[in-house]
């Protein structure tokens, strides 16, 4: 019989020193098993040494055309950021902005490959792709990205297939109906029309509804996953940093050091060990 098994992945390498060192971190204690690079904030040059220390990590790209600074000229990519600010619009300006055919694909495509080319150049070629913010969460958006990514020879992403934690946390009929039809198109999505393109993805992903799902509680992750097969992949994503203090945080504040804590604590990986989970990287895919 074939283990379960985990990709752990942690969001958000080169946001800033406290991101960098929790995720350096929790790779050190042999509870992750990948990450993602941003090139646009902090000092991402730093990632050139993760594959150094870490040699079974696999590391990704992070595009980002939602938060902070474009790498290009801002002139060059005015449809991409706010012209009182020179900052990327935020994930649903873009999108809306995107399917309404106010981004320019020549100047989201100069970008990307910007990105791509500074990823490169300190990591070498990347190891899958994702967006940061889930930007790429809709039908248009995701076809560009994943189009771009192919050409770039890019082959592997995370998948947006939805896999649950009991209790779901879902509250009354039309959440539930909601939750029903949502995972039903993100399956024949994910599940059928994004593979046909090439792309190769982890079987689902790990999420949460409420304060009882969080990855905390290392229980409930290793007990109740509605696992869909014996040999099925599920990518777990977290954000771990040493801290809660920082201005570009968002809503994902103390649940990051609580991620940092439970990601370096050798009493999870011994727990996910008896429960016949095994952490493996995008290689599997």
């Amino acid at each position: 019989m074939g283990k379960h098994k985990f990709i752990i992945t942690a969001d958000d390498y080169g946001m800033c020193s406290i991101v960098d060192r929790a995720i350096e971190d929790c790779a050190r204690a042999g509870l992750l098993s990948s990450t993602n690079v941003i090139v646009n904030q902090g000092d991402y040059t730093k990632a050139q040494n993760l594959k150094k220390e870490f040699p079974l990590l696999s590391v990704g790209l992070h595009w980002n055309v939602t938060d902070g600074f474009p790498l290009g000229d801002s002139v060059e990519v005015s449809s991409l950021v706010n012209p009182e600010t020179g900052q990327f619009w935020g994930v649903s300006d873009f999108i809306s902005k995107f399917k309404n055919g106010q981004i320019c694909k020549k100047e989201l495509r100069n970008e990307l490959i910007l990105q791509y080319n500074a990823f490169k150049s300190v990591c070498g070629e990347p190891d899958y792709w994702n967006v940061h913010m889930n930007s790429s969460l809709d039908f248009k958006t995701f076809h560009f990205f994943n189009s771009l990514a192919l050409e770039l020879g890019i082959m592997k992403s995370r998948s947006f297939r939805r896999v649950y934690i009991q209790p779901m946390g879902l509250h009354g009929l039309k959440n539930r109906i909601r939750e029903f039809v949502k995972k039903l198109v993100l399956d024949i999505w994910f599940g059928f029309q994004i593979p046909m393109t090439g792309t190769k993805m982890p079987e689902g992903r790990l999420i949460y509804f409420d304060s009882h799902d969080k990855t905390k509680d290392i229980k409930n992750i290793g007990e109740n996953v509605r696992w869909g097969g014996e040999k099925e992949i599920i990518e777990l994503v977290i954000h771990p940093s040493i801290s809660a203090d920082y201005h570009n945080f968002g809503t994902l504040t103390t649940v990051r050091v609580d991620e940092w804590k439970m990601f370096t604590d050798a009493s999870t990986r011994f727990y996910l060990e008896q429960q016949g989970i095994e952490i493996v990287n995008f290689e599997e895919i």
